[in-house]
């Protein structure tokens, strides 16, 4: 993987993963928001705004509620009800994506954030979990792993001294995340866990030569070329 030819995406590429994970969920943010100020101005309850909106995208706890609404193993982790939380999601996420990208990793970014937020939320429920979960935190936490594994050696801001670690960046976000998880649920806290050890075996495998986010890649070019215009 690190013996590919260097090559980061521009800004606007069609193919830049991170662009896209950033688009999606700012715009699942702004279109919840939006729908919650139609809800506001038309002096319905908030309690059916979260019931009617929310509740069919974030992944409940149990078994049964998975079995009833099996997409939201899918869409919990596009999902954000604070501005700050989103904020911090979306900074973090740039930070380690870009890093991944720098590494030529740029198309194995989204298949690390899909198979975290589903191998953390299965987790979760099989832990027995008693609140729902939302958010971009384990598909962060995942890419975040898999950019030190990748190359822990690597060094940021190479113009200031020698550099500084990619390592000590992922120091300081996972001491953040673990202050912010003091008081979080067992269940919670393993599906964090579950979420990194998926970045970490990605880029094990991807290193081996098992490439995860193969299929992915093959369905989104068939799709494009199907979509293509015809000449």
């Amino acid at each position: 993987m690190q013996n590919e030819k260097s090559t980061k995406p521009l800004l606007g590429a069609d193919n830049n993963a991170l662009i896209a994970l950033l688009s999606i969920n700012l715009v699942v943010y702004a279109l919840i928001g939006f729908l919650k100020v139609v809800y506001y101005l038309n002096s319905y309850p908030l309690e059916q705004f979260y019931t009617q909106i929310m509740e069919p995208g974030i992944l409940h706890p149990t078994a049964m509620e998975l079995l009833h609404q099996p997409w939201t193993l899918f869409t919990y982790y596009w999902v954000h009800d604070g501005f700050w939380v989103l904020l911090t999601n979306m900074i973090w996420l740039t930070a380690f994506g870009l890093l991944l990208q720098e590494q030529s990793a740029n198309k194995h970014i989204f298949p690390i954030y899909f198979y975290a937020g589903i191998v953390a939320g299965l987790s979760y429920i099989f832990l027995g979990a008693e609140l729902p979960i939302m958010g971009a935190q384990v598909g962060v936490m995942a890419i975040a792993i898999a950019t030190v594994t990748l190359s822990p050696r690597y060094r940021l801001l190479k113009n200031i001294g020698k550099g500084i670690p990619v390592s000590i960046l992922a120091m300081v976000y996972l001491i953040i995340q673990a202050l912010t998880l003091q008081e979080a649920s067992l269940a919670l806290i393993i599906s964090y866990l579950a979420a990194a050890t998926t970045g970490l075996l990605y880029v094990i495998l991807l290193n081996k030569g098992n490439d995860l986010g193969k299929w992915m890649h093959q369905l989104l070019h068939m799709l494009n070329n199907s979509l293509a215009p015809k000449k």
